[in-house]
Protein backbone atom coordinates (compact mmCIF):
# COMPACT_ATOMS: atom_id res chain seq x y z
CA UNK A 1 0.00 0.00 0.00
CA UNK A 2 2.81 2.37 0.95
CA UNK A 3 4.72 1.42 -2.19
CA UNK A 4 1.65 2.16 -4.34
CA UNK A 5 1.25 5.61 -2.76
CA UNK A 6 4.94 6.34 -3.28
CA UNK A 7 4.69 5.42 -6.97
CA UNK A 8 1.63 7.66 -7.34
CA UNK A 9 3.52 10.62 -5.83
CA UNK A 10 6.55 10.02 -8.07
CA UNK A 11 4.35 9.88 -11.17
CA UNK A 12 2.65 13.15 -10.18
CA UNK A 13 6.03 14.82 -9.72
CA UNK A 14 7.24 13.53 -13.09
CA UNK A 15 4.08 14.80 -14.80
CA UNK A 16 4.46 18.23 -13.20
CA UNK A 17 8.09 18.36 -14.29
CA UNK A 18 7.18 17.58 -17.89
CA UNK A 19 4.63 20.43 -17.92
CA UNK A 20 7.31 22.89 -16.87
CA UNK A 21 9.67 21.74 -19.63
CA UNK A 22 10.32 23.23 -23.05
CA UNK A 23 7.16 21.69 -24.52
CA UNK A 24 4.83 24.15 -22.76
CA UNK A 25 4.83 27.95 -22.80
CA UNK A 26 2.51 30.30 -20.98
CA UNK A 27 0.36 32.54 -23.15
CA UNK A 28 2.37 35.63 -22.18
CA UNK A 29 5.50 33.95 -23.55
CA UNK A 30 4.02 33.33 -27.04
CA UNK A 31 3.65 35.33 -30.23
CA UNK A 32 0.55 34.29 -32.17
CA UNK A 33 1.19 34.18 -35.93
CA UNK A 34 -2.06 35.23 -37.62
CA UNK A 35 -0.79 35.26 -41.21
CA UNK A 36 2.28 34.33 -43.24
CA UNK A 37 3.56 35.49 -46.63
CA UNK A 38 6.13 33.96 -48.97
CA UNK A 39 7.74 36.06 -51.71
CA UNK A 40 10.79 35.73 -53.97
CA UNK A 41 13.94 36.74 -52.09
CA UNK A 42 15.56 40.08 -52.87
CA UNK A 43 18.94 38.38 -52.43
CA UNK A 44 19.68 36.42 -55.65
CA UNK A 45 21.47 33.76 -53.58
CA UNK A 46 18.30 32.94 -51.64
CA UNK A 47 14.96 31.43 -52.72
CA UNK A 48 12.29 32.79 -50.40
CA UNK A 49 11.46 35.84 -48.37
CA UNK A 50 9.25 34.61 -45.53
CA UNK A 51 7.20 37.14 -43.55
CA UNK A 52 5.15 36.46 -40.43
CA UNK A 53 2.51 38.76 -38.93
CA UNK A 54 2.55 38.63 -35.14
CA UNK A 55 -0.50 39.86 -33.27
CA UNK A 56 0.06 42.14 -30.28
CA UNK A 57 -2.66 41.61 -27.65
CA UNK A 58 -4.88 44.59 -26.87
CA UNK A 59 -6.75 45.15 -23.57
CA UNK A 60 -9.95 45.95 -25.50
CA UNK A 61 -11.36 44.97 -28.89
CA UNK A 62 -12.25 48.10 -30.84
CA UNK A 63 -11.85 49.61 -34.30
CA UNK A 64 -8.18 50.36 -34.92
CA UNK A 65 -6.95 47.97 -32.20
CA UNK A 66 -5.19 45.78 -34.79
CA UNK A 67 -1.68 46.14 -33.39
CA UNK A 68 0.89 43.78 -34.87
CA UNK A 69 4.52 43.46 -35.82
CA UNK A 70 6.05 42.14 -39.05
CA UNK A 71 9.23 40.05 -39.19
CA UNK A 72 10.85 38.86 -42.45
CA UNK A 73 13.77 36.59 -43.27
CA UNK A 74 15.35 35.42 -46.54
CA UNK A 75 16.51 31.80 -46.76
CA UNK A 76 16.39 28.77 -49.06
CA UNK A 77 13.57 27.08 -47.12
CA UNK A 78 10.52 28.13 -45.15
CA UNK A 79 11.45 25.92 -42.19
CA UNK A 80 14.85 27.60 -41.89
CA UNK A 81 13.28 31.06 -42.18
CA UNK A 82 10.86 30.39 -39.33
CA UNK A 83 13.66 29.23 -37.05
CA UNK A 84 15.79 32.25 -37.88
CA UNK A 85 12.81 34.51 -37.14
CA UNK A 86 12.54 32.85 -33.71
CA UNK A 87 16.00 34.21 -32.94
CA UNK A 88 14.79 37.75 -33.70
CA UNK A 89 11.84 37.83 -31.28
CA UNK A 90 11.58 37.33 -27.53
CA UNK A 91 8.65 34.91 -27.50
CA UNK A 92 7.84 31.48 -28.93
CA UNK A 93 6.03 31.51 -32.29
CA UNK A 94 2.60 29.86 -32.11
CA UNK A 95 1.31 28.84 -35.57
CA UNK A 96 -1.93 27.28 -34.37
CA UNK A 97 -3.91 30.48 -35.00
CA UNK A 98 -2.52 31.21 -38.47
CA UNK A 99 -5.55 31.56 -40.76
CA UNK A 100 -4.10 33.20 -43.88
CA UNK A 101 -1.25 32.26 -46.23
CA UNK A 102 -0.36 34.78 -48.94
CA UNK A 103 1.96 33.76 -51.78
CA UNK A 104 3.49 36.63 -53.75
CA UNK A 105 2.12 36.67 -57.30
CA UNK A 106 5.65 36.84 -58.70
CA UNK A 107 6.43 33.57 -56.91
CA UNK A 108 3.27 31.98 -58.34
CA UNK A 109 4.40 33.01 -61.83
CA UNK A 110 7.77 31.30 -61.24
CA UNK A 111 6.04 27.99 -60.50
CA UNK A 112 7.14 24.98 -58.43
CA UNK A 113 4.11 25.33 -56.16
CA UNK A 114 4.27 21.71 -54.95
CA UNK A 115 7.67 22.32 -53.40
CA UNK A 116 6.46 25.56 -51.84
CA UNK A 117 3.39 23.94 -50.23
CA UNK A 118 5.31 21.02 -48.70
CA UNK A 119 6.15 22.80 -45.43
CA UNK A 120 2.60 24.08 -44.85
CA UNK A 121 1.09 20.61 -45.31
CA UNK A 122 3.65 18.73 -43.20
CA UNK A 123 3.46 21.02 -40.16
CA UNK A 124 0.94 19.52 -37.73
CA UNK A 125 0.24 22.86 -36.01
CA UNK A 126 -0.93 24.69 -39.16
CA UNK A 127 -4.67 24.62 -39.82
CA UNK A 128 -5.63 22.96 -43.09
CA UNK A 129 -8.63 25.30 -43.20
CA UNK A 130 -6.36 28.35 -43.44
CA UNK A 131 -7.16 30.62 -46.39
CA UNK A 132 -4.59 30.78 -49.18
CA UNK A 133 -4.26 33.53 -51.77
CA UNK A 134 -1.83 35.34 -54.07
CA UNK A 135 -0.61 38.81 -53.13
CA UNK A 136 0.01 41.72 -55.48
CA UNK A 137 2.46 43.48 -55.50
CA UNK A 138 3.74 41.08 -52.83
CA UNK A 139 2.59 38.91 -49.98
CA UNK A 140 4.41 41.11 -47.47
CA UNK A 141 2.51 44.19 -48.73
CA UNK A 142 -0.77 42.37 -48.03
CA UNK A 143 0.30 41.43 -44.50
CA UNK A 144 1.38 45.00 -43.77
CA UNK A 145 -2.12 46.39 -44.36
CA UNK A 146 -3.42 48.52 -41.51
CA UNK A 147 -7.09 49.37 -42.18
CA UNK A 148 -8.75 51.49 -39.49
CA UNK A 149 -11.86 49.29 -39.54
CA UNK A 150 -10.04 46.18 -38.30
CA UNK A 151 -10.54 45.05 -34.73
CA UNK A 152 -8.00 42.21 -34.97
CA UNK A 153 -4.86 41.85 -37.16
CA UNK A 154 -5.72 40.44 -40.64
CA UNK A 155 -9.38 40.10 -39.65
CA UNK A 156 -10.32 41.84 -42.90
CA UNK A 157 -8.96 38.86 -44.88
CA UNK A 158 -10.71 36.32 -42.67
CA UNK A 159 -14.08 38.04 -43.01
CA UNK A 160 -13.73 38.55 -46.78
CA UNK A 161 -12.81 34.95 -47.61
CA UNK A 162 -15.19 33.43 -45.08
CA UNK A 163 -18.10 35.57 -46.32
CA UNK A 164 -18.73 36.46 -42.66
CA UNK A 165 -18.70 40.17 -43.44
CA UNK A 166 -19.07 40.99 -47.11
CA UNK A 167 -21.03 38.57 -49.29
CA UNK A 168 -20.09 38.73 -52.95
CA UNK A 169 -19.63 36.35 -55.87
CA UNK A 170 -16.56 38.29 -57.01
CA UNK A 171 -14.38 36.76 -54.28
CA UNK A 172 -13.14 33.20 -54.84
CA UNK A 173 -12.14 31.65 -51.50
CA UNK A 174 -9.67 28.79 -51.28
CA UNK A 175 -8.65 26.59 -48.34
CA UNK A 176 -5.14 25.22 -47.86
CA UNK A 177 -6.36 21.58 -47.89
CA UNK A 178 -8.32 22.06 -51.13
CA UNK A 179 -5.45 23.87 -52.82
CA UNK A 180 -3.09 21.03 -51.93
CA UNK A 181 -5.61 18.47 -53.23
CA UNK A 182 -5.87 20.36 -56.51
CA UNK A 183 -2.09 20.38 -56.85
CA UNK A 184 -2.07 16.57 -56.67
CA UNK A 185 -5.38 15.48 -58.23
CA UNK A 186 -5.39 14.86 -61.97
CA UNK A 187 -8.38 16.50 -63.62
CA UNK A 188 -8.82 19.34 -61.11
CA UNK A 189 -6.53 22.37 -61.38
CA UNK A 190 -5.65 24.82 -58.57
CA UNK A 191 -6.98 28.36 -58.30
CA UNK A 192 -5.92 31.27 -56.11
CA UNK A 193 -7.71 34.55 -55.39
CA UNK A 194 -5.58 37.65 -55.92
CA UNK A 195 -5.35 40.23 -53.12
CA UNK A 196 -4.35 43.54 -54.70
CA UNK A 197 -3.15 46.30 -52.40
CA UNK A 198 -4.49 49.72 -53.42
CA UNK A 199 -3.13 51.69 -50.46
CA UNK A 200 -2.29 51.01 -46.84
CA UNK A 201 -5.96 50.69 -45.92
CA UNK A 202 -7.76 49.12 -48.88
CA UNK A 203 -7.53 46.00 -51.03
CA UNK A 204 -9.32 44.57 -54.04
CA UNK A 205 -10.13 40.83 -54.18
CA UNK A 206 -12.04 40.30 -57.43
CA UNK A 207 -9.56 38.47 -59.66
CA UNK A 208 -8.09 34.97 -59.48
CA UNK A 209 -5.27 32.86 -60.88
CA UNK A 210 -5.69 29.42 -62.45
CA UNK A 211 -2.58 27.21 -62.32
CA UNK A 212 -1.54 24.09 -64.20
CA UNK A 213 -0.36 22.28 -61.03
CA UNK A 214 2.86 24.28 -60.94
CA UNK A 215 2.59 27.84 -62.25
CA UNK A 216 0.18 30.54 -63.32
CA UNK A 217 -1.59 29.88 -66.63
CA UNK A 218 -4.39 32.46 -66.77
CA UNK A 219 -5.74 35.36 -64.71
CA UNK A 220 -9.51 35.60 -64.50
CA UNK A 221 -11.07 39.05 -64.34
CA UNK A 222 -13.97 40.06 -62.10
CA UNK A 223 -16.78 38.99 -64.46
CA UNK A 224 -15.19 35.57 -64.99
CA UNK A 225 -14.81 35.14 -61.22
CA UNK A 226 -18.57 35.35 -60.85
CA UNK A 227 -19.12 32.51 -63.31
CA UNK A 228 -16.46 30.31 -61.67
CA UNK A 229 -18.06 30.92 -58.27
CA UNK A 230 -21.47 29.77 -59.51
CA UNK A 231 -19.93 26.35 -60.29
CA UNK A 232 -17.31 26.30 -57.52
CA UNK A 233 -18.99 27.72 -54.41
CA UNK A 234 -22.57 28.40 -55.49
CA UNK A 235 -22.56 31.87 -53.94
CA UNK A 236 -25.55 34.13 -54.56
CA UNK A 237 -25.33 37.92 -54.46
CA UNK A 238 -24.71 37.77 -58.17
CA UNK A 239 -25.40 40.61 -60.60
CA UNK A 240 -26.21 40.11 -64.28
CA UNK A 241 -26.36 42.89 -66.85
CA UNK A 242 -28.94 42.30 -69.60
CA UNK A 243 -28.75 44.49 -72.70
CA UNK A 244 -31.93 45.51 -74.49
CA UNK A 245 -32.44 47.41 -77.73
CA UNK A 246 -32.88 50.76 -76.01
CA UNK A 247 -30.92 50.24 -72.76
CA UNK A 248 -30.16 47.61 -70.13
CA UNK A 249 -31.22 46.33 -66.72
CA UNK A 250 -29.39 44.64 -63.85
CA UNK A 251 -30.56 41.45 -62.15
CA UNK A 252 -29.67 40.94 -58.48
CA UNK A 253 -29.53 37.15 -58.14
CA UNK A 254 -30.30 35.77 -54.69
CA UNK A 255 -29.40 32.28 -55.87
CA UNK A 256 -27.07 31.21 -58.68
CA UNK A 257 -25.97 27.60 -59.06
CA UNK A 258 -24.06 25.89 -61.84
CA UNK A 259 -23.82 22.15 -62.53
CA UNK A 260 -22.58 20.05 -65.44
CA UNK A 261 -22.77 16.65 -67.08
CA UNK A 262 -20.15 15.05 -69.29
CA UNK A 263 -20.76 12.59 -72.13
CA UNK A 264 -18.53 11.05 -74.76
CA UNK A 265 -19.93 10.27 -78.19
CA UNK A 266 -18.06 9.03 -81.23
CA UNK A 267 -14.71 9.79 -79.61
CA UNK A 268 -15.70 13.35 -78.68
CA UNK A 269 -16.48 14.89 -75.28
CA UNK A 270 -19.64 16.97 -74.87
CA UNK A 271 -19.96 19.00 -71.65
CA UNK A 272 -23.46 20.27 -70.80
CA UNK A 273 -23.45 23.26 -68.43
CA UNK A 274 -26.60 24.09 -66.47
CA UNK A 275 -27.07 27.42 -64.71
CA UNK A 276 -30.03 28.29 -62.48
CA UNK A 277 -30.62 31.92 -61.46
CA UNK A 278 -33.35 33.38 -59.20
CA UNK A 279 -33.51 37.10 -58.60
CA UNK A 280 -35.15 40.47 -59.08
CA UNK A 281 -34.45 43.52 -61.23
CA UNK A 282 -32.30 45.88 -59.20
CA UNK A 283 -31.65 48.66 -61.72
CA UNK A 284 -32.87 49.61 -65.17
CA UNK A 285 -32.24 52.38 -67.69
CA UNK A 286 -35.60 51.75 -69.39
CA UNK A 287 -39.16 51.29 -68.07
CA UNK A 288 -40.05 47.65 -67.38
CA UNK A 289 -43.39 45.89 -67.27
CA UNK A 290 -44.34 42.95 -65.04
CA UNK A 291 -46.34 41.52 -67.94
CA UNK A 292 -43.08 41.10 -69.89
CA UNK A 293 -41.11 39.22 -67.21
CA UNK A 294 -40.86 36.11 -69.38
CA UNK A 295 -39.33 38.16 -72.21
CA UNK A 296 -36.79 39.66 -69.82
CA UNK A 297 -35.96 36.18 -68.54
CA UNK A 298 -35.24 34.93 -72.07
CA UNK A 299 -32.99 37.93 -72.71
CA UNK A 300 -31.14 37.27 -69.45
CA UNK A 301 -30.66 33.60 -70.35
CA UNK A 302 -29.01 34.59 -73.62
CA UNK A 303 -26.59 36.86 -71.74
CA UNK A 304 -25.78 34.11 -69.22
CA UNK A 305 -25.18 31.54 -71.98
CA UNK A 306 -22.83 33.92 -73.78
CA UNK A 307 -20.82 34.70 -70.64
CA UNK A 308 -20.52 31.06 -69.53
CA UNK A 309 -19.44 29.83 -72.98
CA UNK A 310 -16.86 32.60 -73.26
CA UNK A 311 -15.27 31.65 -69.94
CA UNK A 312 -15.09 27.89 -70.50
CA UNK A 313 -13.65 28.14 -73.99
CA UNK A 314 -11.07 30.52 -72.51
CA UNK A 315 -10.17 27.92 -69.86
CA UNK A 316 -10.04 25.21 -72.51
CA UNK A 317 -7.65 27.26 -74.61
CA UNK A 318 -5.41 27.81 -71.58
CA UNK A 319 -5.45 24.01 -70.94
CA UNK A 320 -6.70 24.34 -67.36
CA UNK A 321 -9.68 22.77 -65.62
CA UNK A 322 -10.59 24.33 -62.23
CA UNK A 323 -14.15 22.92 -62.24
CA UNK A 324 -13.14 19.24 -62.44
CA UNK A 325 -14.32 17.96 -65.84
CA UNK A 326 -11.29 15.68 -66.00
CA UNK A 327 -11.95 14.36 -62.51
CA UNK A 328 -15.53 13.51 -63.49
CA UNK A 329 -14.27 11.71 -66.61
CA UNK A 330 -11.78 9.66 -64.57
CA UNK A 331 -14.51 8.71 -62.08
CA UNK A 332 -16.83 7.46 -64.84
CA UNK A 333 -14.29 5.42 -66.83
CA UNK A 334 -12.63 2.22 -65.67
CA UNK A 335 -9.45 0.62 -66.88
CA UNK A 336 -5.82 1.59 -66.62
CA UNK A 337 -5.76 4.96 -64.77
CA UNK A 338 -2.87 6.30 -66.82
CA UNK A 339 -4.59 5.37 -70.08
CA UNK A 340 -7.87 6.96 -68.94
CA UNK A 341 -5.98 10.16 -68.13
CA UNK A 342 -4.26 10.17 -71.51
CA UNK A 343 -7.64 9.72 -73.17
CA UNK A 344 -8.98 12.77 -71.35
CA UNK A 345 -5.94 14.86 -72.30
CA UNK A 346 -6.76 14.02 -75.91
CA UNK A 347 -10.48 14.78 -75.53
CA UNK A 348 -10.44 18.01 -73.52
CA UNK A 349 -8.84 20.34 -76.13
CA UNK A 350 -11.61 19.42 -78.60
CA UNK A 351 -14.49 19.15 -76.12
CA UNK A 352 -17.74 20.87 -77.02
CA UNK A 353 -19.56 23.02 -74.46
CA UNK A 354 -23.32 23.44 -74.44
CA UNK A 355 -25.05 25.80 -72.00
CA UNK A 356 -28.62 25.70 -70.77
CA UNK A 357 -29.56 28.46 -68.35
CA UNK A 358 -32.81 29.08 -66.51
CA UNK A 359 -33.47 32.58 -65.16
CA UNK A 360 -36.44 33.21 -62.87
CA UNK A 361 -37.33 36.85 -62.14
CA UNK A 362 -39.47 37.34 -59.08
CA UNK A 363 -40.31 40.97 -59.82
CA UNK A 364 -39.08 44.19 -61.42
CA UNK A 365 -38.33 45.68 -58.01
CA UNK A 366 -40.52 48.17 -56.17
CA UNK A 367 -41.23 50.14 -59.36
CA UNK A 368 -41.83 49.32 -63.03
Amino acid sequence: MILRRLLTVLLAIAAAGSLNGCGFKDIDKRFFVVAMAVDPADNPDKLYKVTVKLAIPSPSERFGSNDYTIVSEETDSIAEAVRVIKSEVDKELDLGHMKAIVIGQKLVEQGNMNKLMDWFIRRRDIQNIAWIAAGNPSGKAVLDLRPHTERLPSNMLFMSFGQFGTETAYIVSEYLFDFHRRLKERGLDPLLPIIEVRDNQQVSINRSIILDKERQRIVLQALDNKVVNSFYQGIGKYDIRVDLNDGFFIIAAENCKGTFTLNTRNGKAVIHLYVRVNGIVEESTVPLSKEKLSMYERAAEQQVNKRVLSLFYKLQQAKVDPIGFGLRYRARHTGNPDQVWRDWLRLYPEAEFKVQSKVKLMSTGQIE
